[in-house]
């Protein structure tokens, strides 16, 4: 699954990683900052609309913003 944040900094990334792991603690997760939709890649969880909404839901919990990039469907 594949989530474009808003993430500016390796603090940015940390409170996001600690708040999805706090929902979901065995998915493994990477944040590429290089990238500009800053991708939050999880492996380890379905994809799909519940989970999304859950992992976002985890992000803005955070303070940031994280929006579902379903695949084969372009972005939201």
């Amino acid at each position: 699954m594949d989530i474009k944040t808003n993430a500016k900094c390796q603090d940015c990334v940390a409170s996001i990683k600690q708040a999805v792991k706090r929902k979901f603690p065995d998915a493994d997760l990477k944040v590429e900052l290089e990238t500009t939709d800053k991708i939050l890649h999880i492996h380890g969880l379905p994809e799909d609309s519940i989970h999304a909404a859950q992992v976002e839901a985890a992000i803005k919990e955070a303070g940031f913003e994280g929006a579902w990039l379903e695949r084969g469907l372009g972005n939201k």
